[in-house]
């Protein structure tokens, strides 16, 4: 039966494109169906972290994205008395090579990705069709659209088949999938403005723990910025929306003549998760799998790291690796990840939604305990927590993320990690070791890089930060193997489980599509 192509993606906003990109990169077909014409032209996420910037970088889109940022440097708490009661410094950099907190401003956002899209000629990117009906077929997916500018009705053929078409998804409705409730539910205002007034903290997110009506405030990128202002009981969510309501709310920070703003909206403040990511050849992704508080900003961060594990377990299953070993570990590893990090994000929501002024006293004591002591909170978000479960080894870092240092090849240029080795998985070792493993490295196509200067004068690719000597003495190894996506797939003391494990890899993961 005819096939169109590898993959049909259904939605095409910051999930979706994403998804394209890293297919284009990985040589998958593809066909992107969006039924907007144009980019949603109003923001929405606002936040990514250090993890993104390393996921656009393997698509190819962060030297594009990085000057449409803000880098931000710091996240404020204050408490009912208006005290501060934590504060978090992020640190220049982070282990994946990126700054840890980025700013951006959505449909600009979008149309970087986008654009990136029609680097690939592979991928057909079609506007304006919306999905209206779907068949699964043993060995296929087949999608009924139609053009809603001229109503023509066409039929497309995939091996796969990715919903990334947001909190209403239709491919979750089709399929019968249920969204489980993970008990928040808060109604926020959400407040986009333009001013050209320097605000105090300018690359400070602050969080307004105030019982009389918790907010915050969230710097975008340029002259952009961002609050959000918690309903109380009784308000009409109508009434707040309006712009003499939302001029008040604004006024501890701007006056009415040195703001323009973009758009105030009611949302409520979800915690969802899906029951099912895969049924059959359809996956959900972002949205379409998961709703997120927004205190932490993850939930575009959590919809961008589903499709790169998605695209490369589709693109390893077209390539002859065992579809339902790989396909079935997408749910394993992302969901148990996302509902970790919802977890956190309820919990700081309801430190920041208490209306209760006994209760928050007690909450900014607490606060301020742990901040003299030195103590993180558990509801502090810091790193990317690794994954658990799916297609990892047992040992120590399995599961991790990789850091991502800087590495010398032999002719002396240097070059971030990732864009080294490229999209495969790789191979780290200290110098003894990696001189044994080279050939196994060789015979794999997976890069070898070794961990000091001294794998230099034997032709050794050499990391020259990041101190991965440490990291692997941290684990008791003298080994890692790290999947395309930078986990770890597991750490090795001695040689012979180092080569079991690469093989384990490769076969999991073959290194090309058979022509």
């Amino acid at each position: 039966m005819r096939v169109d192509c590898d993959l049909i993606i259904v939605g095409c906003g910051p999930v979706g494109a994403t998804a394209a990109n890293l297919a284009g990169r990985a040589g998958l077909s593809a066909v992107v169906l969006e039924e907007a014409e144009e980019v949603y032209d109003l923001p929405r996420a606002i936040h990514f972290d250090a993890h993104i910037m390393r996921i656009l970088q393997q698509a190819g889109l962060a030297d594009a994205v990085l000057p449409h940022t803000r880098v931000t440097e710091r996240s404020t708490f204050y408490g009912a008395d208006s005290k501060i009661i934590r504060v978090h410094d992020w640190p220049a950099g982070s282990p994946c090579g990126w700054q840890a907190h980025y700013m951006f401003y959505q449909p600009e956002l979008e149309r970087l990705l986008r654009a990136g899209i029609g680097r690939f000629e592979q991928v057909d990117v079609r506007l304006g069709v919306r999905v209206t009906g779907f068949e699964q077929r043993p060995s296929s997916v087949c999608v009924s659209t139609e053009d809603r500018r001229t109503g023509e009705r066409r039929e497309i053929t995939g091996r796969y088949l990715i919903g990334a078409d947001g909190a209403s998804s239709l491919m979750r409705s089709a399929c019968g999938i249920r969204l489980l409730d993970r008990n928040f539910d808060e109604q926020w205002l959400v407040v986009d403005v333009r001013t050209g007034t320097e605000l105090a903290g300018p690359n400070e997110s602050e969080m307004f723990c105030d019982p009389a009506r918790p907010s915050t405030r969230v710097p975008g990128p340029g002259n952009h910025h961002r609050w959000e202002f918690m309903l109380l009981p009784g308000e009409s969510p109508q009434d707040i929306q309006q712009p003499e309501a939302i001029l008040g709310l604004l006024k501890p920070w701007l006056r009415a003549d040195e703001v323009e703003i973009i758009r105030g909206a009611v949302y409520r403040f979800h915690a969802l998760v899906a029951d099912l990511w895969r049924a059959g050849r359809v996956f959900l992704a972002g949205d379409a799998a998961h709703q997120t508080p927004p205190f932490l900003g993850q939930g575009l961060c959590h919809g961008l790291r589903d499709v790169q594990n998605l695209i490369m377990k589709i693109g390893a299953a077209l390539a002859g690796g065992p579809e339902d070993t790989l396909l079935d570990s997408y749910q394993a590893e992302r969901r148990p990840h996302v509902e970790q990090i919802i977890d956190i994000a309820v919990a700081v929501g309801r430190d920041i939604c208490l209306l209760d002024p006994v209760a928050a006293a007690e909450r900014d004591q607490r606060m301020r305990r742990a901040a003299a002591s030195g103590t993180e909170l558990q509801t502090t978000f810091q790193a990317v927590p690794p994954l658990q479960g799916g297609l990892f080894t047992t040992t120590a870092g399995a599961g991790d993320l990789f850091p991502q240092p800087a590495v010398r090849a032999t002719a002396g240029s240097q070059t971030l990690f990732d864009d080294f080795v490229g999209d495969e998985a790789a191979i780290v070792a200290i110098p003894p070791a990696a001189r044994e493993l080279r050939d196994l490295a060789r015979g794999l196509a997976m890069p070898l890089i070794t961990t000091a200067d001294s794998g230099i004068g034997r032709g050794l690719p050499t990391a020259v930060s990041g101190n991965l000597d440490g990291w692997l003495a941290g684990h008791q190894a003298r080994v890692a193997i790290v999947r395309p996506d930078r986990y770890v797939h597991g750490t090795a003391r001695d040689l012979g489980e180092a080569e079991a494990m690469a093989r384990e890899l490769r076969a999991l993961l073959p290194a090309k599509r058979p022509d």
